[in-house]
């Protein structure tokens, strides 16, 4: 697929700025960090501004957050809110790590700070890593690592979601079996789907030229991955367009009951610079591709084609999105996110591959 790629740094900058700027409440000052220790609430709790039930309170804590402890106060804890000191009822706060709320997984790849200092740390989680996620506070996530109750994640950008899961995209040139692509070890490794490239324009794969695409498949399936397909689109015309998407559709046909979703690869540069026009092909290629039998259909783009290239605005509704973006963050909202291109490897599998992550059961099963 893509093979150049302008790198962006806006994701980092903006989580630069996030960790410096928007702290969560009860963050502790960097100059109390040696004294202090990490509790938690047991239910909601009430902050004051003095240890003693007359005092004013100036805000809460919800279950599970972390409250940072300086020392006892008689029936209160002397503690961190706002980077203030503050107190609140020992009665409702504990010590030990809290049952979790929920087990996310990272969308992207998660940063951590610490809630002592707010400091970003050096251990982040990949993509697809369950989490354990404890409490949330505004766009801050209490979350667990190592073996205890420890980080932050930031949520900008939907760092940690419900569901995520890795999967690999390959061409018709890469034949699976015994001595080839295995796809029980690319199962057993923990990847749940593939998407295999069918066809590529109106002559592509030509007849009696290498095309593994049935094989594949079937051997995809049979090792219980969640398999999908993909077309390299070449058209300039309306005409181009139909014919594309019928040659793609009988490629498709022998496997047609294995396949979940078939997808649209439009990248090439000679393709109308015109986004409008090129949006309209790509239109008319899906419309066709429906008639032909194909319901679940997708669209696939690096991340700068998609806005510069073609007009999403425009796209037909209901089609699955799948981005290419080779950065720590896709940085926009996309139901497949190609995140590492050719080249990839798998222990103990021959072949290279594209790494990819979906974020719904459509694609991952």
């Amino acid at each position: 697929m893509l093979k150049k790629y302008l790198r962006s740094l806006v994701p980092l900058l903006i989580i630069a700025f996030l960790t410096v700027s928007f702290l969560p409440e009860g963050l502790l000052p960097k100059a109390f960090a040696s004294s202090a220790v990490v509790k938690h609430a047991t239910r909601t709790i009430y902050i004051s501004t003095a240890a003693k039930n007359s005092s004013k309170v100036i805000g809460t804590l919800p279950p599970n957050a972390p409250v940072v402890v300086y020392r006892s106060s008689g029936s209160y804890y002397k503690i961190n809110y706002k980077n203030k000191t503050a107190y609140t009822l020992k009665k409702y706060v504990a010590s030990g790590r809290p049952k979790a709320l929920y087990t996310g997984y990272g969308s992207d790849t998660v940063y951590l700070h610490s809630i002592t200092t707010g400091k970003t740390l050096k251990k982040t989680f990949y993509l697809a890593t369950p989490i354990h996620v404890y409490a949330r506070q505004g766009h801050w996530l209490t979350i667990g690592y190592s073996k205890g109750y420890h980080g932050y994640a930031l949520t900008y950008d939907s760092h940690i979601v419900r569901y995520a899961k890795r999967g690999i995209d390959l061409s018709y040139l890469q034949p699976s079996g015994p001595t080839s692509l295995n796809f029980w070890k690319i199962k057993q490794a923990g990847f749940h789907f593939a998407i295999i490239k069918a066809s590529e324009g109106t002559d592509l794969p030509k007849l009696g030229s290498p095309d593994y695409f049935v094989q594949d498949v079937w051997n995809a399936h049979n090792a219980g991955l969640k398999v999908h397909a993909y077309h390299m689109f070449d058209a300039t015309s309306n005409v181009a367009a139909i014919a594309e998407a019928n040659h793609f559709a009988q490629q498709l046909n022998p496997v047609k009951k294995l396949l979940g979703y078939v997808f649209v690869d439009v990248e090439y540069a000679n393709l109308p610079r015109d986004p409008n026009l090129l949006t309209s092909y790509v239109n008319i290629f899906i419309t066709q591709l429906k008639k032909d039998g194909y319901s679940h259909v997708g669209i696939y783009s690096y991340f700068d084609f998609y806005f510069h290239r073609l007009n999403p605005t425009k796209l037909l509704n209901g089609n699955l999105l799948w981005i290419a973006r080779y950065n720590a963050t896709l940085g926009m909202k996309a139901n497949v996110w190609q995140h590492r291109e050719t080249n990839c490897t798998i222990n103990g599998v021959n072949g290279k591959f594209d790494f990819d992550l979906t974020y719904t059961n459509l694609i991952g099963g």
